[in-house]
């Protein structure tokens, strides 16, 4: 619920964190599966009107994905597989 209210007042908070298992939402590869990757950075952009978008960098697990994917994507793109571990 935190999420959808977050999202009424415009309040925007990362929605990984450095060290999630992520995949992407579309199927990428030649057999529609997938990549995964774990998120490297988060970089918040804001606009000239104030909105606010977070930008993950991540590094793809496969080889093959590293050269054929960017690095830069947002929280409609990927979604999560597993936390980072906090130990």
């Amino acid at each position: 619920m935190d999420s959808f209210t977050d999202e009424l007042l415009g309040i925007k908070k990362d929605k990984y964190a450095v060290g999630d298992l992520v995949k992407t939402r579309t199927g990428i590869d030649a057999t529609g599966e997938s990549w995964i990757g774990i998120i490297r950075s988060i970089t918040v952009l804001k606009n000239k009107e104030g909105d606010t978008k977070n930008m993950y960098t991540v590094d793809w697990v496969d080889e093959e994905a590293k050269e054929v994917l960017w690095y830069d994507w947002y929280d409609e793109d990927l979604q999560l597989v597993q936390r980072v571990a906090s130990c």
